[in-house]
């Protein structure tokens, strides 16, 4: 196959990068993208948000705007990523994802891959700073695929975690939604990993996070461990949650876990993603997969 050209966004990044078969660069329109982004409708402080659903009348053809968002929407392509030697387009598209997740902020290809709201500055959806120039994370993105292009599962379930953790993230979602949206990241954590390295059991979902956590010498978190021949303290909130409609033992959106604790219950889920999907995607040996995860600061991150 040929080489496959896609332009994507939205990212304010202006250099261009290259790295092996694969090529990255700002669009000509570039800065006057990012100048017209000032102005663009819905944008409060580092977000922006979904615009007002617009109805157009077949047989007037009058518009109108109902009184709520359109949820999915677009944003303004920024850059082109090229791959010289490509498997399919879903190849290149693979590596949006990738660079999603290093850069800390949803890029999409698509014309409308936005859903409600998204971050236009850099960092937002993560919890680490890459201390690598980005061509390192990109042959890692590569290296993945190349690994795993004969069970192409493996790269939908990457890409399925680090949605549900972007997800995770929109400012106006109640607690028991982040936790929701957290728990399926892992999951997906937990699919790939299983899949990566076949457990001689299966274990439980009380067990699962503490099996993932031991694969790559993770720490596990105590929220995470499971009693002996019990449950763990977030797989009975997940239970309650998904079976019987009860969060922190209130009906959906009436409790908040750690009141008066200080823990933050959906912030340490999402620090414990970003450390998996790292370890994952084929750089397990980094310090800052082995470092807590009950912490709000930025954590330096370096690719081996």
């Amino acid at each position: 196959m040929g080489a496959i050209s896609l332009d994507f966004g939205y990212w304010p990044r202006a250099e261009a990068i290259s790295a092996g078969n694969v090529t990255i660069a700002p669009l000509p329109n570039f800065q006057e993208t990012l100048s017209d982004m000032d102005s663009v409708s819905g944008l409060e402080g580092d977000w922006v948000y979904a615009p007002t659903q617009r109805v157009r009348d077949l047989l007037s053809g009058q518009i109108t705007d109902r009184p709520y968002s359109a949820r999915v929407f677009g944003l303004p392509k920024t850059h082109s990523i090229t791959h010289a030697a490509p498997d399919s387009s879903d190849h290149v598209d693979f590596h949006v994802w990738g660079l999603s997740f290093f850069a800390g902020m949803r890029l999409t290809t698509t014309e409308a891959g936005f859903l409600d709201s998204t971050p236009i500055v850099p960092g937002k959806l993560v919890d680490f700073v890459l201390l690598n120039p980005v061509e390192k994370a990109v042959n890692l993105v590569e290296a993945f695929w190349a690994a795993n292009r004969s069970e192409r599962q493996r790269a939908d379930l990457v890409a399925a975690a680090i949605h549900a953790l972007f997800l995770s993230q929109r400012p106006q979602l109640l607690q028991y939604e982040r936790f929701i949206y957290c728990y399926t990241a892992l999951d997906a954590c937990y699919a790939l990993t299983a899949h990566l390295s076949p457990p001689k059991r299966k274990p439980s979902h009380a067990m699962r996070l503490q099996w993932m956590c031991n694969q790559f010498d993770v720490s596990t978190p105590a929220w995470a461990k499971a009693a002996p021949r019990g449950s763990s303290p977030v797989a009975a909130i997940r239970n309650a949650t998904m079976h019987e409609a009860l969060y922190v033992g209130k009906p959906l959106g009436f409790a908040l876990h750690g009141i008066g604790t200080g823990e933050n219950l959906t912030l340490e889920m999402r620090a414990l993603i970003c450390r998996l999907l790292v370890a994952l995607l084929g750089a397990p040996q980094t310090t800052y997969v082995k470092t807590p995860v009950n912490t709000r600061q930025k954590i330096g991150l370096k690719l081996f």
